[in-house]
């Protein structure tokens, strides 16, 4: 863990706390979610104003990125028929 981008050890703590829920609900390693969390956390901390909120956002922001790159290829459909019909 990253310990410059925390205040404190409380701080620490529930970042972790977010990171360990990430991992759990898409079902791989936090050591997997952790360089991808602190990514994402230096880089909005940067931008924030307000840092309150950061846990959540940077967490929904991590998911997301977890849900596209673990999302299976899908065809592109144009008018309901895929474009392996469409040749």
């Amino acid at each position: 863990m990253n310990e410059s981008l925390y205040k404190n050890a409380e701080e620490a703590k529930r970042h972790a706390a977010a990171i360990d829920r990430i991992a759990a609900s898409m079902q791989v390693r936090p050591e997997e979610v952790e360089p991808l969390y602190e990514r994402m956390l230096a880089k909005m901390q940067k931008k924030a104003r307000i840092k309150t909120f950061l846990a959540i956002f940077t967490a929904r922001r991590v998911e997301q990125l977890l849900r596209r790159l673990n999302a299976p290829h899908r065809r592109r459909s144009y008018g309901g028929a895929s474009m392996i019909n469409a040749q």
